[in-house]
């Protein structure tokens, strides 16, 4: 137990680690590239990136289905099992992943035609596409073994990796830019970058995991049933969540002009980044939850839960809360005053959405390990196309500010009409637990911080980033003490444990 407990924390601090290198890189390279490319070919390059991303539905659930099954097997003792099921994963990715990179071409063709990009930056546009495509094609491969490591619980490992990521691509976009280059050239640094960390990745995995060194041949028929009967469930989810990312910026390009993108694009960064902090915790559950469903240990889950639920909320409130109340003077000084009043608009609508997403990642963690996921796709279905539907309408109606709000009001109205009554019915918590368990106590701690931030937006004005950042460090023990105070008997009953345990002998 003290074992599980110190990779678990392992784990989450790793995790957090990797996740402040990759807000701090992207956060401080973003304006660099937005001055060096221009609006619009930054916006070509979002554009980019959110289509290529619909490739990564072709994984087809599989990354879900082997870190399920792999972690099962582990908890079992069973390792021949796990190692069929890595193989048959591998078989299903390679050929996805030849596909995929046929179709890279079909898309890059077809790219001028979807958006309304300038005659002189077609060819680049294609370029791009095609270099990310095929990105993708070696994420479906490289990425069986990076969910063999998630499985075996060595997101330390993973982080490593994601770190060297982030620095590599970096380091190359700072080069590249500060050179002249422009669009082709970053999309071929991104394609080396993935090889290389994906080369990596199945070196490490195979090292770490030797069950991982399998054949790449035609699995059972069994296995392909087992594999898919859950896996197709996931696929599904995914999609579904593919579409309520990344839909938002190609409705902007397609109904109002590539350089609106970028304004859009600022916003939801910053709702993507405060969502990575919480992340990085999240991504620890599903394999934690499936060991502790195959050895029968529901009282647990249960507490994990409500214990993740108000953990998630609880991380992602102080950064949500300063975005809302201090993100024109924020993004003002990051972006250029420029980007100010637009993208904070964009950013206060989303984070609406961002604040269920979260609260519900915990409980959707859980399902997915478990596998009593299929209402939770199916429901997802339902978000997607409300999202699509009132993002499309919204957009003749209100502009740039409809997409997002087409985003916020259908996750609002799904996650409310949804979680509360599965978890009960699923894990046995009461709605009203749920609701003021998990939400209702860390979202009261989070109102006076709120207003601290309000006030000090008016008037405290920074003049810098380092200054903005001093303020809210500033400001930030008003959330702690009301966490504090508010879970006082938590704190008291877990410290109480650590001491004693500290006192049992080895």
């Amino acid at each position: 137990m003290a074992s599980t407990t110190k990779r678990f924390a392992l784990n989450i601090g790793m995790n957090w680690v990797a996740t402040a290198v990759n807000m701090v890189v992207p956060f401080f390279l973003t304006p660099f590239v937005v001055r060096h490319l221009g609006t619009v070919q930054y916006g070509i390059w979002i554009l980019a990136v959110s289509t290529v991303s619909y490739l990564a539905l072709l994984d087809l659930g599989l990354r879900t289905a082997v870190i399920r099954f792999v972690s099962k097997a582990q908890a079992e003792g069973n390792h021949t099992e796990g190692a069929k099921l890595i193989g048959a994963a591998l078989w299903f990715r390679v050929l996805i992943a030849s596909g995929v990179s046929c179709l890279s071409i079909v898309l890059a063709f077809l790219m001028p035609h979807f958006f309304k990009i300038p005659a002189y930056l077609v060819n680049a546009s294609r370029i791009t596409v095609l270099a990310c495509a095929l990105g993708v094609a070696v994420t479906l491969v490289s990425g069986v073994f990076g969910a063999v490591l998630a499985a075996i619980h060595r997101f330390d490992l993973l982080s490593s990796i994601t770190m060297i990521q982030t620095i590599l691509r970096a380091g190359g976009v700072l080069l590249i830019l500060r050179s002249g280059h422009g669009l082709i050239s970053l999309a071929c640094w991104e394609l080396t970058v993935i090889v290389a960390i994906g080369v990596l990745t199945c070196l490490i995995a195979m090292k770490i995991f030797p069950a991982s060194r399998t054949r790449v041949s035609r699995p059972e028929s069994s296995v392909l049933r087992a594999i898919w009967s859950y896996s197709f469930t996931t696929f599904v989810f995914m999609m579904a969540v593919q579409v309520i990312i990344n839909t938002d910026s190609l409705v902007v390009g397609a109904f109002l002009s590539v350089g609106m993108v970028t304004f859009y694009s600022i916003g939801s960064s910053l709702v993507s980044y405060a969502s990575q902090v919480s992340s990085a915790v999240s991504t620890t559950f599903m394999p934690m939850a499936s060991g502790l469903a195959a050895t029968g240990r529901h009282e647990d889950l249960r507490r994990m839960l409500l214990r993740g639920t108000q953990g998630m909320l609880g991380l992602v409130f102080p950064i949500a809360l300063a975005l809302i109340f201090r993100g024109k003077t924020f993004i003002s000084i990051w972006m250029g005053p420029q980007y100010g009043l637009v993208s904070e608009t964009v950013l206060q609508i989303l984070m609406i959405s961002l604040f269920f997403s979260m609260g519900d990642s915990t409980a959707g963690a859980i399902m997915m390990a478990i596998d009593k996921h299929k209402p939770v796709a199916r429901w997802a279905v339902y978000e997607a196309l409300l999202n699509l539907g009132l993002s499309i309408i919204l957009v003749r109606k209100v502009g740039l500010y409809g997409v997002a709000w087409g985003t916020s009001i259908s996750m609002t109205f799904t996650h409310l009409a949804f979680w509360p009554r599965y978890v009960k019915k699923i894990l046995g918590v009461s709605s009203a637990a749920y609701i003021w368990q998990g939400w209702g106590k860390i979202s009261l701690c989070a109102v006076p911080f709120g207003l601290v931030c309000y006030v000090a937006d008016r008037y405290w004005h920074p003049s810098n980033l380092p200054m903005f950042f001093i303020q809210i460090l500033v400001t930030l023990p008003v959330y702690g003490i009301c966490v504090g105070l508010m879970f006082r008997r938590e704190a008291t009953s877990f410290f109480s444990k650590w001491r004693q345990s500290k006192l049992v002998p080895a």
